[in-house]
């Protein structure tokens, strides 16, 4: 068996004609923790290295709506613009990074896989982000307004500035 360490996290895995049967065998035979891991912490990791998504590909969503359904307050530039190129930015570059992070993690290469914590949580967090940006942007409800009357964002307008179209 081999020794990979993890940035804190040991893992032993099994070579080929080992105990366990032919053939090579990729999974965790056993993991300890380090001293400097709490066990949750551990736990966390080995999560999260496991999550990891091998060879799957992030894509831009769909909007539910047309660019223009928010003019006049975003133009349809400005939406085509934040949809098209500022959050596909995000998907391009955090396509980029799980690509590197695959190579590291399976050539073992410990320094790159802490080298890209920063580029997959900016670019997985701005894709995220944005994701629900758009899920949270809309044109006006059926009866076209905005926000439907009675409900608690409408009541907290009215009380605070009389009406939505005095604001």
């Amino acid at each position: 068996a081999k020794l990979i360490v993890y940035s804190g996290l040991r893992m032993a895995s099994a070579a080929a004609g080992s105990a366990a049967g032919s053939g090579t065998i990729n999974a965790v035979q056993y993991m300890q923790p380090s001293p400097k891991l709490s066990p949750e912490l551990l736990k966390q990791s080995v999560a999260y290295l496991s999550s990891v998504p091998s060879g799957s590909v992030h894509t831009l969503p769909d909007l539910s709506y047309d660019y223009n359904a928010l003019e006049p307050v975003i133009s349809a530039e400005t939406m085509t613009l934040h949809h098209t190129k500022h959050h596909n930015t995000y998907v391009t570059n955090l396509n980029v990074a799980l690509e590197k992070l695959d190579a590291a993690v399976s050539a073992g290469d410990v320094s790159t896989i802490i080298s890209l914590q920063g580029a997959l949580k900016f670019n997985g967090g701005g894709h995220l982000n944005h994701t629900l940006f758009w899920e949270n942007l809309g044109p006006n409800n059926a009866d076209g307004n905005l926000p439907t009357p009675g409900a608690p964002l409408a009541a907290a307008i009215d009380d605070s500035f009389g009406s939505f179209d005095a604001m």
